[in-house]
C-alpha cells in the first residue's frame, strides 16, 4: 500500500511539474513577444493584456513547481527568462510583430498566401528580404504590393 502511494505521489508530480514547465514557457514566450511590442511600438489593449496574461501565467508555474519541487527553480527560471527574452523578445522584434512574418523567416519561404495575411509593413519587409525565397505567385503579390505602395490602382 506504501509503495502504490509513493508510486501516485511521484506520477502526479511529475506531471504537474512537465505541466507547469510547458505552460510557463509558452506564457513567458508571450510576455516576451508582448513586452517587447510594448517597448518598440505604441501598445494596443490586446498586448497588453496579452503581456499581463503570459506573466501571470509564468510567474503562477514558477511558485506551482517552488511549493512541488523547489530544486527544479534552478533549471526552470533560466529556461522561462530564456523563453521570454530570446523565443518571444527577439522572435517579435525580428518579425517586426508578425507571426506570419516570423514563420516565413523560419521556413526561408513564403507563399502568396503567407504575404496575404502579412501586415503591409511586414509584406514589404518579407519581399525585400533576402533570407525568404518567394514563390513565383509571391512575387506577383509582391509587386502588386509595390504598384499599390506607389498610389497606382491593382490591377
Amino acid at each position: 500500500m506504501k509503495t502504490a502511494r509513493t508510486v501516485w505521489k511521484f506520477l502526479w508530480k511529475t506531471s504537474a511539474v512537465a505541466g507547469a514547465f510547458l505552460v510557463g514557457s509558452m506564457a513567458a514566450n508571450q510576455a516576451g513577444w508582448s513586452g517587447a511590442e510594448m517597448v518598440v511600438n505604441s501598445p494596443g489593449i490586446v498586448t497588453v493584456l496579452f503581456f499581463s496574461v503570459g506573466t501571470v501565467i509564468s510567474l503562477s508555474a514558477a511558485m506551482l513547481i517552488q511549493r512541488i519541487a523547489k530544486p527544479l527553480l534552478w533549471v526552470l527560471a533560466p529556461f522561462l527568462l530564456y523563453s521570454a527574452i530570446v523565443l518571444g523578445a527577439w522572435d517579435g522584434i525580428a518579425s517586426d510583430f508578425d507571426a506570419t512574418r516570423l514563420e516565413a523567416i523560419k521556413h526561408h519561404s513564403a507563399n502568396a498566401y503567407a504575404l496575404e495575411r502579412m501586415s503591409e509593413r511586414g509584406r514589404f519587409l518579407s519581399c525585400q528580404d533576402d533570407r525568404i525565397e518567394l514563390t513565383q505567385v509571391a512575387n506577383t503579390v509582391c509587386s502588386r504590393a509595390s504598384i499599390e505602395g506607389q498610389g497606382e490602382p491593382a490591377h
